[in-house]
Parts: structure tokens; C-alpha cells; sequence
């Protein structure tokens, strides 16, 4: 049992990924729970963690063990974000909304989600991925010509 960050479980991760066969992906190393599966990872890491940290299978993202509510939803949402979009040729979010929320009515509407996650997502700049980091305003650029 070794103690390892995130960030450091982050760079086994990419490390695995850059030596996987063409048309294997990092989430073989998902479990069905989101767990990661560090027997494959302890070789990098020089051991298994000493705790558990889940992952996103549709955006890679990772987490805490705290936290690991919050890939389960994501993957449920990012799947009913990509199938929406598939459809309608348009993410599901209001048209003037600047944090780019996910729209759980648009997508319940159209049966994509059963049900509303306890968490809100954002549609990122990222080929559509969504994200649960709520996005910062962006400054107004110095407009001023002196």
C-alpha cells in the first residue's frame, strides 16, 4: 500500500494510456462502479493506493473517493448530452445562458434522463464534454485607449 495524490494517480493514468494498443482506452482500467483498477496502474505507481479514486468513462475526469458520486452521474449526463446533441445538432442549454448549463427539462423532455442529477453540470469548450466545475466569469477586457 503506498500513499499517492491525484495528480499523481493523474500522470500514471496518462502514462498507461500512451502505451495502449490503437483502439484501447483508459477506461479498461474503470471499474463497473467507477473505481479505478490500480492493478494495472501499480506498476507505474510502484504500488496499490492506500485509497480509492473514481473516474468518469465518457470524460476521464477523476475524483476523490469522497466525491465519487459525481462520475457516476457524470457519465449519465455526458451519454443524454451526446445523444441530445446527436438529434438536434445543438447542446441542451439555454440559448443566452454564459455558464453553459447542462438543461436537465430539454433532456427529460426528449427522454435522454429519467431523472434530474443532484449535481449541475456545465457544457465546456472541450468537444462537449461537460464538466461539474462551475465555469468563472470572464473580465471585461481593459477597453480603455489611453
Amino acid at each position: 500500500m503506498i500513499d499517492v495524490t491525484i495528480e499523481g494517480v493523474r500522470k500514471a493514468i496518462r502514462a498507461f494510456s500512451d502505451n495502449l494498443p490503437k483502439g484501447v482506452y483508459r477506461t479498461i482500467l474503470v471499474q463497473e462502479d467507477n473505481s479505478i483498477d490500480f492493478k494495472q496502474l501499480a506498476p507505474l505507481l510502484g504500488g496499490i493506493p492506500s485509497r480509492k479514486f473514481n473516474m468518469s468513462k465518457e470524460t476521464y475526469d477523476l475524483f476523490e473517493e469522497s466525491e465519487k458520486q459525481i462520475p457516476l452521474e457524470m457519465d449519465i449526463v455526458q451519454k443524454a448530452v451526446d445523444l441530445y446533441v446527436k438529434d438536434h445538432k445543438e447542446f441542451p442549454m439555454l440559448k443566452f445562458d454564459p455558464q453553459h448549463k447542462v438543461n436537465y427539462f430539454q433532456l427529460k423532455q426528449e427522454h435522454f434522463l429519467k431523472e434530474e442529477p443532484k449535481i449541475q453540470f456545465y457544457i465546456t469548450d472541450l468537444d462537449g464534454l461537460i464538466t461539474h466545475i462551475k465555469p468563472q466569469k470572464k473580465k471585461m477586457e481593459n477597453t480603455s485607449h489611453s
